[in-house]
C-alpha cells in the first residue's frame, strides 16, 4: 500500500512555476509559450532553453550532447539558472523540442536580432531555402527551411519552414512580414521570383533583386530578345542605355570572366507586362565565361535580372554576389560546425526547432568581434573560457 501511494504522489507537491527560468539577458525568449502540460513540468522551460542555446554555442551538435554539457558545467550553469531538480535527461529535451511550435520559436530569431544588434546597416537581405536532409521519415518528407539572411553581418533574420521546396513561395511573403526592410535590398531566386512578392517587398518600402527564369514567360522571352538585340550594339559601341562591368579573377586553376550589363531604359518593354511587375526599373543580365588552365576547357553561363533599383552594373554585381554568398556563409557554416545535413533529429517538430537553435548560436557566435578567430576557433574559446561563453550569451552585459 505504501509503495502505492508513493507512484501515485504529485510530481511538484509544491506547486513550483516551471514555465520560467531564462536568466536576466534572455528576455528575448519569452515570447514563447511554455508547450508542457500537467506532470510533466520537472525542469523550468527557460533553464532547458538555456542550455540548449549554451551547449550549441561551445559546438554541440546533439540533445545527449546538451545534457553532457550539462553536467560538465553544472557549476558555471547554477551561476544564471536554478536546477531545482538538477539535470535533466536527454529525453526531457528531445520531449520539449518535439512539441515546442517552430513558428512561435522561431520569432525568437528575429526578437534575437532586434536586441542584440538592433541597428542593421542598409545591406543585401537574401531569402532562400535549405533542405533539412536527415529530418524525413518513412512517413513524412524532409523539411524545408527558407530564410532571411543579412549578407553584410552574416546573420539569419527571420526564418519559415515548408516540406517542400516548391512550397518556398507562399513561405516567403509570411518571412517578409516579419522584418523591417525599409531601406533595404531583398534578393529571392527564380523560384521567388513572383509579381505578388516584388509588390509587398516594394510596399514594405525594400527594394527587390530577382533571378529571371523560364518560370517568367514572356517577361524571361522580352527580357532574352531585348539583351541580345542591345549586346551588338554594345559591341559596336552604339549603345548607350547599357551600363558595362568587366571583372577578371584567377583561383584554383581557373580564369573566370564575368562581364555585367545593366539598363534602366524599359521602354522597349510592353506596357502589360511592365505593369505587373510593381516598381520595376532594371535589367541586368550576368555572362560568366570560365577557363580551366588544366582542362583548356571554356564553360560559358549567362543569368538575368530584375530590379527596382537603379544601380550601376558593378553595384549590380555586388550585390548578386552577396546573394549567393548564402551559401557559403550561412549553409556551408551550418553543416561543417552542426553537420546539418546528417543530422538524425527527426521527432516530431525537433528537427525544425533543433534548426533554430543552431541558428540562434551561429548569429551570437558571428556579432561577436572581439576576437577575430574562425567560428570553430570561437567554438572552442566558448566552451573553455567562462568569461568568453558570458560575453557570446551577451550574459556579461546583465551584471
Amino acid at each position: 500500500m505504501e509503495w502505492c501511494y508513493m507512484t501515485r504522489m504529485p510530481r511538484n507537491p509544491n506547486k513550483i512555476d516551471y514555465s520560467g527560468g531564462l536568466p536576466h539577458g534572455f528576455e528575448r525568449f519569452t515570447v514563447i509559450e511554455d508547450p508542457r502540460t500537467g506532470g510533466n513540468r520537472k525542469h523550468h522551460f527557460g533553464e532547458l532553453l538555456f542550455i540548449a542555446v549554451s551547449s550549441l554555442v561551445c559546438g554541440v551538435q546533439s540533445f545527449s550532447g546538451m545534457i553532457e554539457f550539462a553536467h560538465l558545467y553544472k557549476d558555471w550553469l547554477k551561476k544564471w539558472i536554478k536546477l531545482p531538480n538538477g539535470i535533466p535527461v536527454a529525453q526531457t529535451m528531445t520531449n520539449l523540442f518535439s512539441i515546442l511550435d517552430p513558428q512561435s520559436f522561431s520569432k525568437c530569431v528575429v526578437e534575437h536580432i532586434k536586441d542584440i544588434y538592433p541597428e542593421l546597416a542598409k545591406q543585401l537581405i537574401a531569402v532562400d531555402g535549405k533542405s533539412l536532409r536527415g529530418s524525413h521519415t518513412d512517413s513524412s518528407e524532409l523539411d524545408h527551411c527558407v530564410s532571411a539572411w543579412a549578407a553584410d553581418t552574416g546573420v539569419t533574420l527571420a526564418l519559415e519552414f515548408v516540406q517542400q521546396k516548391s512550397n518556398e513561395i507562399p513561405a516567403i511573403p509570411k518571412l517578409l512580414q516579419q522584418l523591417e526592410i525599409k531601406g533595404h535590398v531583398v534578393s529571392v531566386d527564380a523560384m521567388g521570383t513572383q509579381t505578388a512578392i516584388a509588390t509587398q517587398i516594394k510596399q514594405q518600402e525594400g527594394d527587390y533583386l530577382m533571378a529571371l527564369k523560364r518560370n517568367q514567360g514572356k517577361l524571361h522571352d522580352e527580357v532574352i530578345d531585348q539583351f541580345h538585340y542591345a549586346k551588338t550594339q554594345i559591341e559596336r559601341e552604339k549603345s548607350k542605355s547599357w551600363d558595362l562591368h568587366e571583372t577578371v579573377e584567377k583561383s584554383n586553376g581557373r580564369v573566370t570572366t564575368r562581364r555585367v550589363a545593366v539598363t534602366n531604359d524599359l521602354c522597349w518593354m510592353q506596357k502589360s507586362i511592365r505593369k505587373r511587375w510593381y516598381g520595376l526599373s532594371s535589367l541586368v543580365a550576368i555572362e560568366s565565361e570560365s577557363y580551366d588552365i588544366q582542362k583548356k576547357k571554356t564553360t560559358r553561363q549567362t543569368r538575368f535580372y530584375i530590379s527596382s533599383l537603379e544601380a550601376s552594373a558593378e553595384e549590380f554585381q555586388k550585390l548578386i554576389r552577396q546573394h549567393w554568398s548564402i551559401e557559403n556563409g550561412c549553409h556551408w557554416v551550418l553543416d561543417t560546425l552542426y553537420r546539418e545535413d546528417h543530422s538524425q533529429v527527426r521527432a516530431k517538430n525537433a528537427a525544425k526547432n533543433f534548426a533554430i537553435l543552431r541558428r540562434v548560436a551561429v548569429n551570437l557566435l558571428k556579432i561577436d568581434h572581439s576576437i577575430k578567430k574562425s567560428l570553430p576557433m570561437k567554438q572552442m574559446r566558448a566552451m573553455a573560457s567562462e568569461e568568453y561563453r558570458e560575453k557570446i550569451l551577451t550574459l556579461s552585459l546583465t551584471r
